[in-house]
């Protein structure tokens, strides 16, 4: 079964790709005929149109593997129809939104979303790892004709090789569709030689100084959406892409700290971000963080837009003492501007 399926996706898909595409144009981008190349600029959007009939049934084991853990065997039956290909590139410190809108409220279409690295070319069924793979289906009654399905991709320090794949539910092998990929990328900047002002707050009472976002600078955000510091994700640096100003303080073991950030007048837009490292670490100050403890940031994550408003966080530490680094921003590209920042220290209850 599976060698049949596999012959019948090569051989019915191949004519998929002549529609935005022509197959050598594909072939010269290291991606096999039976896949349409689907070409991104960067902070724009691109859309392609295609019909499950061009597609056809693949088998589905590698879905399931823990090396690609797209979506489980028990959901399979939301992919057993037709498959159709398409690939782009994700570039480094880069978000890709996909979207599969059906033609109308009776196709009912799946969605999946793979990462690979820049030489991986592989198609289903010849999948045995990817970088992550993200699917869009509906999850409670594996049935929602007419409705949009959504997956999105992250890249941070490296490019990637992505391919959607376009799927049918058990027995569904027609069906038209809009498939639109939105591409966000992070602009990459020289970053200021940033400071950190060391600041001591007691539990005898709240700590409060005076800050000025004009006393910093602008740095490169792509520290802060690596796995190993997971501040913010890369699609909230509009919140953070103006001047910082950094402090540095500690936490106590078995303690608690609350920090908020308030302008001093209500056009001032601004974000916070704190970070726990090791006692020993007095350097790890925006871009230069390889890694945190934990980190905890405060922005405006619906509209991107709250001037005058406080922000803040909380850490805390249970069995071990840390280094604290307290990061002040301004959110769409504010550099100047007053604020308050409070550190509050208490004893765990």
């Amino acid at each position: 079964m599976t060698n049949k399926l596999a012959k019948a996706s090569v051989a019915a898909i191949a004519i998929a790709a002549c529609t935005m595409i022509g197959g050598a144009e594909a072939q010269t981008a290291g991606w096999p005929s039976t896949v349409t190349l689907v070409t991104v600029k960067e902070n724009s959007t691109a859309n392609a149109r295609g019909t499950l009939e061009k597609g056809a049934p693949v088998d589905l084991a590698w879905a399931s593997s823990s090396s690609v853990a797209c979506f489980p065997a028990t959901e399979k039956q939301n992919f057993e129809g037709n498959h159709v290909f398409y690939a782009t590139s994700l570039p480094a410190h880069s978000m890709l939104t996909v979207k599969l809108v059906p033609a109308n409220k009776t196709v009912d279409l799946n969605l999946y979303a793979l990462e690979l690295g820049t030489t991986n070319f592989a198609t289903p069924p010849n999948i045995t790892s990817a970088v992550t793979c993200e699917a869009g289906y509906d999850q409670v009654t594996d049935k929602n004709p007419g409705v949009t399905e959504t997956v999105r991709l992250n890249a941070t320090t490296n490019p990637y090789n992505v391919l959607i794949g376009v799927a049918g539910p058990k027995g569904v092998t027609a069906g038209s569709y809009r498939l639109e990929l939105d591409l966000r990328t992070a602009s990459t900047v020289t970053s200021a030689n940033l400071t950190a002002t060391a600041i001591t707050p007691t539990p005898a009472g709240p700590l409060e100084v005076s800050g000025e976002l004009a006393t910093g600078g602008v740095v490169d955000l792509a520290w802060a959406a690596k796995s190993n510091v997971a501040c913010f994700p890369a699609t909230e640096n509009k919140n953070f892409d103006g001047n910082h100003v950094v402090f540095r303080t500690s936490i106590p073991k078995q303690s608690d700290m609350t920090i908020t950030a308030t302008p001093v007048d209500g056009k001032t837009d601004l974000s916070v971000y704190a970070y726990e490292v090791s006692t020993t670490d007095t350097t790890s100050i925006p871009p230069n963080v390889a890694s945190a403890v934990s980190c905890e940031a405060g922005y405006d994550s619906k509209a991107d837009n709250n001037p005058g408003v406080a922000e803040s966080v909380k850490l805390n530490a249970i069995n071990n003492p840390y280094n604290v680094f307290i990061g002040v921003a301004g959110a769409n590209g504010t550099k100047a501007g007053k604020f308050k920042l409070k550190v509050e220290l208490k004893p765990r209850s």
